[in-house]
């Protein structure tokens, strides 16, 4: 079966949101630094070039790995009414 560029395949996304740098960091609270030295360790959604200047992401990449980071709990100390 031949494929046209007009037809979308599974793995197009043609309507999938992409954030820029400022909204990635907003949403992972991750320097751009630190992102894309986890983006190179394959800890981190690859970047995408969109321009010599500009990178974006996936918007679905970036929340699911920021659904798959541990949960920090919070250890309520006890208060001493002494």
């Amino acid at each position: 079966m031949q494929t046209s560029i007009f037809t979308q395949s599974i793995e197009d996304s043609i309507d999938e949101p992409i954030i820029n740098e400022q909204q990635r960091r907003f949403i992972t609270s991750v320097s751009r630094a630190h992102a894309f030295q986890l983006e190179r360790q394959g800890l981190f959604p690859k970047h995408l070039k969109l321009d010599n200047n500009t990178n974006g992401w996936k918007l679905t990449e970036i929340l699911a790995w920021v659904r798959s980071r541990p949960i920090a709990e919070l250890k309520q100390e006890a208060t001493n009414n002494d």
